[in-house]
């Protein structure tokens, strides 16, 4: 077996094997973000310069750049025991291992990694995208119980029939005339 197909089984046996830790409450959007920026940073390119390609397995990415004189792909796995595994699947002479930290409210990860080729220098980190009041609610009202969603409507539909019945509901409008009549 060859040496980059043998650390390519190590990077994914790790994967799948490794407890689940703080990468389990990343989503794969997060997990991917983070990838990005950190070959973004090895390479010292933009993260739009990168393509997705695919996923290997779970938290495994495959990512496209165009690098010295052609498109590379760069493995990525993200592992639940906070490492990011990073390997040149074009030109199989890079391998690079960071951890990444979550934050105290386990949204946020942090990778503190920098190269002598890019000036920035501050960590990198990646949170979940804000969502408004609006997606909040709709987020809020889609996680819970599927039971408990129809039971609320069961009952406002009663407590709109018991209106009706007692003649507390509001009287029906009539649609307004059209002009010129």
């Amino acid at each position: 077996m060859t040496k980059p197909l043998r650390t390519l089984c190590l990077v994914v046996a790790c994967t799948l094997l490794a407890p689940v830790l703080p990468a389990r409450a990343a989503g794969d959007d997060m997990k991917l973000g983070l990838c990005k920026q950190v070959i973004a940073r090895m390479l010292c390119k933009k993260t739009s310069e990168f393509g997705y390609v695919g996923k290997l397995g779970e938290d495994i990415y495959i990512l496209a750049v165009f690098y010295a004189t052609k498109n590379s792909e760069y493995l990525c796995a993200v592992s639940p025991d906070g490492q990011v595994v990073v390997q040149d699947r074009t030109w199989r002479a890079m391998r690079r291992v960071m951890h990444y930290e979550m934050d105290s409210d386990g949204k946020c990860l942090t990778v503190a990694y920098s190269s002598p080729e890019c000036p920035v220098k501050a960590p990198i980190k990646i949170c979940p995208p804000k969502m408004d009041g609006k997606e909040a609610a709709k987020e809020t009202f889609w996680n819970r119980p599927i039971p408990t969603i129809l039971d609320e409507e069961f009952r406002a539909m009663r407590e709109a029939a018991k209106g009706q019945a007692n003649g507390t509901a509001p009287a029906p409008t009539a649609p307004p005339e059209a002009p010129g009549k």
